[in-house]
């Protein structure tokens, strides 16, 4: 027999059930990972239909030509319709991007190479507005339709647009300073370059229309840093102690070099904490701050803190210095995936939200065994007029909706002046929950009564009982309330919403939904807040779930 047909063999027996297993596992996970792979995407790869993003490699030069995807064929357009008329597409937009092709564009770039990959986007985009009625019709009445529909929509502006995102490089547009009052001044702009200077060799700085180019050449990542200067005097009125911030304009060239910034002033040299690296091909800011009253504020940290660095000889003549750094395909990979990450700790006190949640989770799990394991206690070991009744009363609650308590339980915390406390939030776990009750119920009727009965005959009182023999027989049934309650805890968003007002007692989950409401619609930093929200309880789960499994069993002694 061969080994193909021992395979088929087992497969029709047995083999089955694991690629079914294996099947399902994987439409488990794939949530998480497209989370994650989403979470490491820039904004501009979050229209793309490929599921992972594009890895960076190392970029030895700016400016240069980005690479554009292929034209995409509507899902609803037959692939030789699409193939017949790309041609005519393509060429006409070829011919509107050649025509508005700058007249001050870099001499070492390929213009044809250019002129292509912009007029490739051009077409992708013309198709995303192109009606689908335009595909429709036959003969050559239909490719002049077809054609005159989409020169309709190829505009100077989108021409000109689309050769702006197909070039990448490094501008540096402005340079402002903020005082702690309030004031912005103006220190660099405008004019030929700007008042920047090029202090090393393989770079120059070339006029950009109102910014600064810069163009440079590195041979390989280990190259040394190119660095460029500017040096200003502090307006009248301002001393060194009054900066806030320092904001820098620029348009990244999406080469994920690194870019770190050194101020002199004031007689202390200031230097950037961290790395700001050249994502995506768009303008942005970045803020340079000395330590202020911002480091004790609960708002998030949205610039690139400065520390002192050594002594200056400058006391109103400041000199700010920029350095770039080349990076690798590994080290552009690894700044890429940690970018969203970093941000998400930026933008909120992220580390404030989540002691906020962890101090919710310990105190509501322990309230949640304590008084799940106490409580059952009375119910399956206990006997006392009444009991049944209780425990059918107990039992009836889960019947009720969380939405009709609401209102009433908002009402009595707030007279109890307790409103925007974590009070409500852990307290109610120490009262215990019907359910997990239940569990523990049905566990505890598992235990042989001789334990009692012997406990008993060596002088144990009820509570001596239920600690030092029940409770340790109830280990399985305590691992899987302690993993329910924490993910329920950990998760819980409604309310946190309804009794918290001060955002300084925000736990994760509140907290990043507050974060999807000062940051818009930035979908790749929500995901990777996301993730690392998600990821404690995935942990958790699977690190526990033997142990979660045994307690729903309920299997009780052996032997």
């Amino acid at each position: 027999m061969t080994r193909s047909d021992r395979f088929g063999r087992w497969l029709a027996a047995r083999g089955w059930i694991h690629v079914l297993l294996i099947t399902l596992v994987a439409g488990c996970l794939y949530p998480l990972v497209w989370m994650f792979l989403t979470s490491i995407k820039t904004d501009e790869e979050l229209g793309d239909a490929n599921l992972a993003p594009a890895l960076p490699s190392f970029r030895p030069r700016s400016p240069y030509v980005r690479d554009a995807a292929p034209p995409r064929r509507p899902d609803d357009v037959e692939p030789a319709r699409f193939a017949a008329a790309l041609p005519a597409l393509r060429a006409a937009a070829e011919a509107l991007v050649a025509a508005h092709l700058p007249a001050d564009a870099p001499p070492s770039i390929d213009r044809a190479r250019w002129i292509e990959s912009a007029a490739a986007v051009l077409v992708n985009r013309a198709l995303a507005q192109m009606p689908r009625q335009a595909w429709q019709g036959e003969g050559t009445d239909r490719g002049a339709a077809l054609d005159e529909r989409f020169r309709a929509l190829l505009t100077p502006e989108l021409a000109r647009q689309a050769l702006s995102d197909q070039l990448g490089r490094l501008e540096l547009s402005a340079l402002t300073l903020r005082t702690l009052d309030g004031r912005l001044f103006t220190l660099a702009g405008g004019g030929a370059l700007g008042g920047w200077r090029v202090e090393s060799a393989n770079a120059a700085l070339v006029p950009a229309g109102g910014a600064t180019r810069l163009e440079y050449r590195f041979a390989s990542s280990s190259d040394a840093p190119i660095v460029i200067s500017h040096e200003f005097a502090l307006p009248a009125g301002v001393e060194a102690a009054d900066i806030h911030k320092l904001f820098l304009s620029l348009r990244p060239d999406d080469s994920w070099h690194g870019l770190s910034a050194t101020l002199d002033v004031g007689g202390t040299r200031w230097k950037s904490t961290r790395t700001t690296y050249l994502a995506q091909n768009r303008p942005q800011s970045v803020s340079f701050q000395p330590p202020t009253f911002d480091d004790t504020t609960i708002r998030a940290r949205t610039w690139v803190p400065l520390r002192a660095d050594g002594p200056s000889t400058r006391a109103r003549n400041a000199r700010l210095e920029l350095s770039l750094a080349p990076s690798g395909t590994v080290g552009a990979t690894l700044a890429k995936i940690r970018r969203n990450y970093l941000r998400a700790f930026d933008s909120v006190p992220f580390l404030r939200y989540v002691a906020n949640s962890l101090l919710l989770v310990a105190l509501s799990t322990t309230g949640f065994l304590f008084s799940s394991a106490f409580v059952a206690y009375a119910f399956a070991r206990l006997a006392w007029p009444g009991r049944g009744v209780a425990l059918i009363l107990l039992l009836s609650t889960m019947m009720i909706p969380s939405q009709v308590t609401m209102v009433p339980s908002f009402l009595i915390w707030r007279r109890l002046g307790w409103y925007d406390t974590l009070n409500p939030l852990w307290l109610p776990s120490w009262f215990g929950s019907a359910f997990f009750i239940f569990l523990m119920i049905q566990h505890m009727k598992t235990i042989p009564r001789e334990l009692e009965e012997a406990a008993r005959i060596d002088g144990l009182g009820i509570v001596k009982t239920w600690w030092y023999i029940i409770v340790p027989q109830l280990r399985p049934t305590l691992a899987a309330i302690a993993i329910m309650s924490f993910l329920g805890t950990w998760n819980e968003f409604m309310a946190p919403l309804i009794y918290l007002r001060d955002q300084t007692k925000f736990p994760l989950s509140l907290g990043l939904f507050g974060m999807r409401i000062d940051q818009g619609a930035d979908w790749s930093m929500l995901m990777a807040a996301n993730m690392l929200m998600t990821l404690p309880s995935v942990i958790v789960f699977f690190a526990f779930q033997r142990y979660f499994i045994e307690g729903m069993t309920v299997t009780g002694m052996k032997g």
